[in-house]
């Protein structure tokens, strides 16, 4: 059984973040489930242009409200509590907050993220070692 307790890896390799966002990593590699899980949160105004290359990733947002784009087709999608997203073929998107409250979401990546990865200049994490 695994119990992870938030306050327990604030502060830790597993609280990542980067200009506009920050991500406790609930779940990592290391802990043997074959996915990891995070809880993400996106500051108000921000815009996060990403794509994993070598990870496919589902977002549940909990609060807050945003857009994804799909930067290929340019098609949008509202991002609001309730909503799932994901981008399952590793997918060129762009997250942008509209809302003046942070986005708050779940996110699952499968391979498992080691727990530090931070977004490389192209806006995904390196491919697993």
């Amino acid at each position: 059984m695994i119990i992870v307790d938030k306050s327990d890896i604030a502060g830790t390799m597993r609280d990542a973040a980067g200009p506009g966002w920050n991500s406790l990593r609930l779940l990592v590699r290391d802990d043997g489930m074959g996915f990891s899980m995070t809880e993400t949160t996106i500051d108000p105004g921000a815009v996060l242009s990403l794509q994993y290359k070598h990870h496919i990733e589902a977002c549940y947002c909990i609060s807050g409200v945003g857009t994804v784009t799909e930067l290929d087709s340019g098609a949008q999608h509202a991002i609001h509590a309730g909503i799932l997203y994901a981008p399952d073929a590793h997918d060129r998107h762009e997250v942008r907050v509209t809302g003046n409250q942070p986005l708050h979401l779940i996110c699952v990546f499968s391979p498992a993220l080691q727990g530090d990865e931070v977004h490389g200049p192209d806006g995904s994490y390196a491919a697993p070692s």
